[in-house]
């Protein structure tokens, strides 16, 4: 449903303009572009349509109220670890990136605190900052089940689009998954009684400015929904698109699921590119870190 600017004085915060002549057409009003969707348009669920980075932040320290003093106490720990000489601890993997989270926990705590990885994505949505390691921006943002990874991307979606005006959509993998199955059902347990293709479900995804797969590793083993999804990511690189994908592991899990659909597909260059996404973690950001420094 198309919403004007409320103090539009051309449409009246409707945004659609009326010709008296009612053969001509109605046009949309030129006040819509200023606004972002809202929740409805984006697509997000009833459970996330609330979501932004303040619930979130907030939403998530109280679920790790009880873990925030030990970790913290540890910060000294890691600082002592970063001054010693590399020829006594080897060469510590992401040093850079330690460094940069130690020196923003001086400034404030709770960076420490935070899943790893959100307040990069953070940045990203919010004010346009972030640095792309391997060029296309794709986020992929793995935890358990009920971990806060949806709320977190529905998050992210919203302050993307506020801050640009621009459109985006939130859908489930599960969801599409079963949609592309319908495609192919026999007439006994046919679903799909719109008649749509799976060009029909796709297509409208391909070119959405910010696109969130939710749930990503609960795609259908059929491997025609991989390859309608493989062939979606790829129009998506292909056109520079931001992409975020949600799941409870990392990229390179899938490597080791033999049955796998997109391992399936031997799509050598998709999986290069999944595993080049900025990650976000739902773990604080300290307890990585903490937990290679005990390991040795």
């Amino acid at each position: 449903m198309v919403k004007g600017r409320p103090d539009c004085p051309r449409c009246q915060g409707q945004g659609l303009l009326f010709d008296p002549d009612p053969r001509k057409p109605v046009l949309v009003c030129g006040c819509t572009v200023d606004l972002a969707p809202d929740a409805e348009t984006l697509g997000l669920p009833a459970r996330y349509r609330e979501a932004n980075f303040t619930h979130f932040w907030k939403w998530w320290n109280n679920a790790q109220a009880c873990h925030t003093r030990a970790l913290l106490d540890r910060v000294a720990d890691l600082e002592d670890l970063l001054a010693q000489p590399v020829e006594a601890v080897g060469e510590l993997e992401g040093r850079e990136d330690l460094v940069k989270l130690l020196q923003a926990l001086k400034r404030r705590p709770e960076h420490g605190i935070r899943p790893a990885g959100a307040e990069a994505l953070f940045q990203w949505a919010s004010n346009g900052k972030h640095k792309f390691r391997h060029g296309w921006e794709l986020w992929w943002i793995h935890g358990p089940a009920q971990s806060g990874r949806s709320t977190l991307a529905a998050a992210a979606l919203r302050a993307w689009t506020e801050r640009l005006g621009r459109s985006g959509s939130f859908v489930s993998v599960r969801t599409l998954s079963q949609a592309i199955k319908d495609v192919y059902h026999d007439i006994r347990s046919y679903q799909n009684q719109t008649f749509q293709s799976v060009r029909d479900l796709i297509e409208p995804l391909q070119d959405q400015p910010l696109l969130v797969l939710d749930d990503w590793d609960r795609m259908d083993s059929d491997i025609r929904v991989a390859q309608a999804l493989a062939q979606l990511l790829d129009h998506r690189y292909s056109e520079e698109l931001p992409t975020i994908l949600t799941a409870s592991y990392p990229p390179e899990a899938m490597d080791r699921r033999e049955n796998h659909p997109l391992v399936r597909l031997e799509d050598g260059s998709l999986f290069e590119r999944l595993r080049g996404a900025e990650r976000v973690e739902m773990v604080p950001a300290l307890k990585p870190w903490i937990e290679r420094m005990e390991r040795g």
